[in-house]
């Protein structure tokens, strides 16, 4: 007989959003703690565990996301999600951690020397 132990939704949220952000760290390196991070996503991924990143999607008001900013951006031409801060998490399909994301939209002019 196994043992079912109750963790905290936003406990795992937090863990698969640290595993998110590790992996992503070491995106682009062949080592082994890049590895180990690509085997706890699957880990999570397993356990019902979904980590939705966004990035480079076309964005609707409807997703379930907080966005932080909408930024101009020149050569965009439509609202597009250019950065996640933090990914939206699911467990079995369900919302557990609300993803927050930057928002590009289309520049209002050709100049890119935009006032900061």
């Amino acid at each position: 007989m196994s043992a079912h132990v109750q963790v905290e939704s936003r406990s795992l949220a937090d863990i698969a959003t640290a595993v998110w952000r590790l992996h992503a760290k070491l995106a682009d390196q062949d080592s082994p703690a890049r590895r180990h991070a690509q085997t706890a996503m699957d880990a999570l991924a397993e356990a019902g565990i979904e980590v939705q990143s966004h990035r480079d999607r076309d964005y609707d008001p409807g997703m379930a996301i907080r966005v932080l900013a909408f930024q101009p951006r020149p050569g965009l031409t439509k609202e597009t999600i250019v950065e996640t801060v933090r990914p939206t998490i699911y467990l079995h399909g369900k919302v557990i951690g609300m993803g927050e994301v930057i928002v590009g939209i289309p520049s209002t002019s050709d100049d890119t020397g935009e006032d900061q």
